[in-house]
């Protein structure tokens, strides 16, 4: 028999009855995306437990004892959302790709009995200074490490009492805490499991009969549409893109027109000062995005409206775009991502007119406008 595993890296519906439906609108968004950092360092660890069948040659007898259904595992991983196929040994393979799904922070559905696993979070703890450092010392450590009042750090090491400095962690991000408070601040921390809380409705979930899928799908609100957590820098990053592509197609289109049509004047220099705008856009937004210096970003602006010098900075600004989403693993090409994907990662409605876009029709307006309103006067 084959489980099949939900793998998810995002948040949740809170009712385990609503986790299935809400995991069928999901899918349908990610089948052009590349996987979710939390998801590639799943596939690798369960992968390295678990050979794919793609490893294995033709002639290899082990070939019958490999656990997965089918392969590449890694194929079946997009966005924040993934599924795993284990056709034997399930008693022995599933227990650790739950382990390792929750050490990670991500949440499993067993299609098979409607189980939801969620990760376990955690907590740090801190105990004290290690031994043979002076509290002193270590509380002026532990002072700027937390950014926190000296006085207050010295009066918690000297009471040795234990303190909950960080929960809600997954334990890779908890082992993290502690080894900075160890090397940065000379303390000793402990992870600790927290408390979990009664999934609501729990034991209630099923996965998702044919006859009732569409329907259950219409009744749970989707907040995103793949499975992308809001990052503001990458949506920066990635409204730049959109709004250089634009500017360096207004470049080429006004090119053509001026080139076959012959528009006069009038016409064309609010249009040709609407795409310089959207590329000095794009330039000051990527700069944002990157956290470059506000002279800096005045620099490359000014760059940016002198001809020609201004429509290569818009595109190496689109290419250096293309390579922050890339290396977060967004995309693993120059190609915009898609409208929905960027919306995500602003956390705007699956609705919402992106700002970039917003800014090119506005300019657009406006320059036409402005044209039309000249057009008499250049006669």
């Amino acid at each position: 028999m084959t489980y099949t595993l939900h793998v998810i890296a995002r948040e949740v519906p809170a009712d385990d009855a609503d986790v299935f439906p809400f995991l069928e609108q999901v899918a349908g968004h990610t089948v052009s995306m590349a996987p979710s950092q939390q998801l590639k360092s799943f596939r690798e660890a369960a992968l390295k437990l678990f050979p794919c069948l793609t490893s294995y040659g033709p002639a290899d007898a082990a070939i019958a004892d490999c656990p997965w259904a089918d392969g590449p595992v890694g194929d079946n991983f997009k966005g924040g959302y993934g599924t795993v196929a284990v056709a034997r040994r399930h008693g022995e393979v599933i227990p650790h790709l739950l382990r390792i799904a929750s050490d990670l922070g991500l949440t499993v559905a067993d299609e098979q009995n409607g189980a939801v696993h969620r990760p376990q979070a955690y907590q740090v703890v801190l105990e004290g200074p290690v031994d043979g450092v002076e509290v002193e010392v270590a509380a002026a450590q532990l002072a700027d490490l937390m950014n926190q009042p000296l006085p207050q750090m010295v009066l918690l090491l000297h009471s040795r009492r234990r303190t909950l400095v960080k929960k809600g962690l997954t334990r890779a991000q908890a082992e993290i805490y502690v080894g900075a408070l160890r090397d940065r601040a000379n303390c000793r921390a402990t992870v600790t499991p927290e408390p979990r809380k009664p999934a609501a409705n729990a034991g209630r979930a099923k996965a998702p009969a044919a006859s009732t899928a569409g329907r259950s799908a219409q009744q749970v609100p989707v907040t995103g549409q793949a499975g992308i957590e809001p990052d503001e820098a990458l949506f920066k990053a990635a409204e730049a893109q959109r709004l250089g592509a634009a500017a360096v197609l207004g470049h080429l289109v006004l090119a053509v027109i001026l080139t076959v049509m012959h528009v006069k004047p009038p016409l064309f220099i609010p249009l040709l000062l609407a795409v310089t705008l959207m590329g000095v856009l794009s330039v000051v937004q990527f700069e944002q995005a990157v956290n470059s210096s506000a002279l800096r970003m005045l620099g490359l602006a000014l760059v940016t409206l002198v001809p020609l010098f201004g429509l290569l900075m818009v595109a190496w600004t689109c290419f250096r775009a293309a390579g922050v989403l890339k290396k977060s693993g967004r995309t693993t090409r120059n190609v915009l991502l898609a409208a929905g994907e960027v919306r995500e990662l602003g956390g705007l409605d699956d609705r919402a007119l992106l700002p970039s876009t917003k800014s090119v029709l506005g300019l657009v307006a406006v320059a036409a406008i402005a044209g039309l309103v000249s057009a008499p006067y250049g006669r």
